[in-house]
């Protein structure tokens, strides 16, 4: 994980990202697009590091208005964001409906509507597609 974190961070960087911060096995990260939010997904899911270490890489987007507070983010956006990696399976990536509007050319699939802790009524999230 520790040689896997130093890859995360190249790919965050190289996409156009920056990490905020790495909790546990999890990293934040952001992007000013939504485009740069699912190429670094794409890449982190995919990295031949990763599968060669049979790590079960997931991820969660959202997009939207954010508060930085002392180099960290919070806000709808980024809760969200949160609970879809959690009801991700290994090598999916979830996107909130506003990553999804914004990518309109991308495949992706919509989700039976998830019931997530902080929001008060389903989600529907969808499962962006590997191929563009």
């Amino acid at each position: 994980l520790v040689e896997f974190a130093g890859a995360v961070s190249d790919v965050v960087l190289a996409d156009g990202g920056r990490v905020v911060k790495f909790i546990g096995d999890e990293v934040m990260w952001v992007s000013s697009t939504p485009e740069q939010l699912a190429k670094v997904a794409l890449d982190l899911v995919e990295h031949p590091r990763a599968r060669d270490a049979s790590l079960q890489v997931r991820a969660g987007l959202g997009y939207g208005r954010v508060l930085a507070i002392g180099g960290d983010y919070f806000g709808t956006a980024v809760n969200l964001a949160a609970r879809l990696v959690g009801a991700a399976a290994p090598g999916q990536i979830l996107v909130s409906s506003d990553v999804r509007d914004e990518l309109a050319d991308w495949g992706a699939i919509p989700q039976d509507p998830l019931v997530l802790k902080g929001f008060d009524s389903p989600v529907t999230a969808y499962d962006l597609h590997l191929s563009r």
